[in-house]
């Protein structure tokens, strides 16, 4: 099997890349836990969603448009819409008059308070660039958040861009852990966690091989 002289290199290599890795190895085992211990659908909060019937009126013929990279009809509380993106970003038309649409924050909690199962008292807040979500990557829209710090984000085509419970930002801080990106939380492709893994790999073959050389001589 292995040499004494080799024993002692591969024990050497376990025991200081371990050190090296350890507490990162043990925030990837915590972290996984954390990940699968709830369903997915309640980390992103689909569960709470629900499925508006959809029925749509014949719309009015558009105003001429110009440098278009999308449009797609659609429905805002119940009126027909065109989702429109062009350089300028994304706006809303009306289907009807063709006339531009803004959401407000009365329109922001009805949307969520209609695309979801939550209700009670909520404060909306508007989430521009100047003032941006701490768990939602876009920086235009509204945020509706329900007594029990659930929130629902509402995105400037008058979708619910998303849905955060307590639990997901838990889930993400955890998730920022297990990727080691901790401000992002987005990159998982990077020299740290390359460099991390295989140290890690590297601690558990020497530890494999001490385990057979150990039950050999036995």
């Amino acid at each position: 099997m292995l040499s004494p002289r080799a024993t002692r290199t591969v024990r050497w290599l376990h025991l200081w890349t371990g050190v090296i890795v350890g507490l990162q190895i043990i925030l990837w085992v915590a972290s996984g836990l954390v990940m699968v211990a709830r369903p997915l659908d309640e980390v992103r909060g689909t569960n709470l969603r629900r499925d508006l019937p959809t029925s749509l009126a014949m719309p009015a013929q558009l105003p001429t448009l110009t440098g278009v990279e999308r449009l797609e009809l659609g429905q805002l509380l119940g009126k027909p819409v065109w989702k429109l993106t062009d350089k300028a970003g994304k706006r809303l038309l009306d289907a009807a008059t063709g006339q531009p649409i803004h959401i407000t924050a009365r329109d922001a909690e009805a949307i969520a308070r209609g695309g979801t199962m939550m209700d009670g008292p909520v404060t909306v807040t508007a989430v521009t660039p100047e003032r941006p979500a701490s768990d939602w990557r876009e920086t235009s829209g509204w945020r509706v958040e329900f007594a029990d710090e659930r929130r629902v984000y509402i995105n400037s085509l008058g979708d619910i861009g998303a849905v955060r419970t307590p639990w997901w930002r838990f889930y993400d801080l955890f998730w920022g852990l297990h990727i080691m990106d901790w401000t992002e939380r987005e990159n998982t492709h990077h020299p740290l966690i390359i460099i991390a893994t295989l140290l890690s790999l590297g601690v558990v073959l020497s530890g494999a091989l001490l385990t057979v050389r150990h039950f050999w001589r036995r």
